[in-house]
């Protein structure tokens, strides 16, 4: 087989739409999800009503920050809430999840959810962020650092740092 050409017998399915991947695949049962999200960048979430999602035929469940406390997620601050709970920090925030038999019925959920919210002010500047007085977006986080390199303080030579030790 070395140097000679394989044949492509898939490529006539691929090409003309026949082939079948994953994502043409859907599980009996599965349930289709559509997140319920804030237009506000700065906000108290005074109510959540999910009863008329929930009258909708399909939908089968509607999650809110309340029904997962502290779960929360980020890449190094972990400081996400899975759906906001009491405030939301930006507009595009989570608030809800709606679970549904059809990707119809819980885009349709979604937009029977009820949220009332209080809106805070703002801060889009980082230099007004860091006055006193500022509205805190993460009042439980012990810091804004995340994570630390491990590079020593100081006038070091970064590259020098780390060196490789070639064994046996």
């Amino acid at each position: 087989m070395i140097g000679k050409p394989i044949p492509r017998v898939e490529g006539r399915e691929k090409v003309t739409g026949r082939a079948l991947y994953t994502a043409d695949a859907t599980p009996a049962g599965v349930l289709w999800a559509r997140n319920v999200r804030s237009p506000h960048s700065h906000a108290r979430i005074v109510t959540i009503d999910t009863s008329r999602a929930l009258a909708i035929p399909g939908v089968r469940a509607v999650l809110s920050g309340a029904d997962i406390p502290n779960k929360r997620t980020g890449r190094n601050l972990r400081d996400m809430p899975l759906l906001a709970a009491d405030v939301v920090r930006f507009a595009g925030e989570k608030v809800a999840a709606v679970a549904a038999g059809s990707p119809q019925a819980a885009e349709e959920g979604a937009l029977a959810v009820e949220v009332e919210y209080e809106q805070l002010p703002p801060v889009f500047d980082p230099f007004e962020a860091m006055q006193p007085g500022a509205p805190i977006l993460h009042p439980d986080a012990r810091s804004y650092v995340g994570f630390h390199p491990g590079i020593p303080a100081g006038a070091v030579n970064v590259c020098g740092y780390r060196h490789h030790v070639q064994g046996d």
